[in-house]
């Protein structure tokens, strides 16, 4: 079997996320994170980590938001990929939550050199406040980044006043499908949602494992970097057009 049908590429266009959400419509209802609510039979918890491309995270939540789907995009403050505050990306994860979507943190325990469970709440508190102080919205709930066994280990339900949706219940309890690393970890999405055998079943979706094009996972992400380099040039260009600067390369202006 060739890699595009082992690791079933063609699922992981835009086109067929839709078809996917409207799949999921018809065995199950969308539901929000929550530490005490008594979840209806067969909801669905859908969980964005963004963690390379806000571009087309918001490109889903518009998908979802038509077809009255409310999901949680978990935001990164210490990304690679993404900076959270610039504007353009700023603009875009407000965005996401006008289209009534909730925004919560997506935490790196690793930029932290987090190793103890002691230690966890401070650093979790740290960059809560950032969150709110710039989005203007409290952070209910938050994900770890990079999960380690140390994060893995952290099991209670809430930390800093926030859920952790790696506890007991949302790892032990409910079902769980995700898309790491640009194919289905565990179970093919369409086949869980066929089957509706979960009565809470938690979906983990990364955006930048999500395109346009049919494309390997690494290819992909290769593509979000390229486009974010290109981004990044053109506003160079407008920048200094705008200012009426000179924009000098080997030819002489621009």
């Amino acid at each position: 079997m060739i890699a595009c049908e082992r690791y079933r590429f063609n699922d992981f266009t835009l086109i067929n996320y839709r078809r996917l959400l409207s799949l999921a419509l018809k065995n199950y209802s969308f539901s929000l994170f929550s530490t005490r609510k008594i979840y209806n039979s067969n909801t669905l918890l859908l969980r964005h980590d963004v963690e390379f491309s806000v571009p087309i995270a918001l490109e889903m939540a518009r998908i979802e938001h038509n077809l009255g789907i409310r999901a949680t995009y978990f935001i990164q403050l210490h990304g690679d990929f993404y900076n959270s505050l610039e504007g353009k990306t700023f603009k875009q994860i407000k965005e996401i939550e006008s289209l009534g979507h909730q925004l919560a943190l997506h935490f790196d325990a690793h930029f932290w050199e987090i190793t103890q469970e002691d230690r966890l709440e401070f650093f979790l508190i740290k960059d809560k406040e950032t969150f709110e102080k710039y989005f203007m919205t409290e952070p209910k709930v938050f994900s770890f980044h990079n999960n380690n066994a140390f994060t893995l280990s952290c099991f209670k339900e809430t930390y800093a006043g926030m859920i952790n949706v790696y506890s007991s219940l949302f790892t032990n309890v409910f079902g769980y499908c995700a898309d790491s690393t640009g194919y289905w970890r565990y179970e093919v999405l369409e086949e869980r949602l066929k089957e509706a055998k979960d009565k809470v079943l938690q979906v983990l979706i990364h955006d930048g494992m999500w395109g346009d094009e049919v494309l390997p996972p690494r290819r992909r992400v290769y593509k979000v970097i390229d486009d974010h380099a290109s981004f990044m040039k053109n506003s160079y260009d407008e920048t200094l057009r705008r200012f009426g600067a000179k924009n000098i390369d080997w030819e002489g202006e621009i």
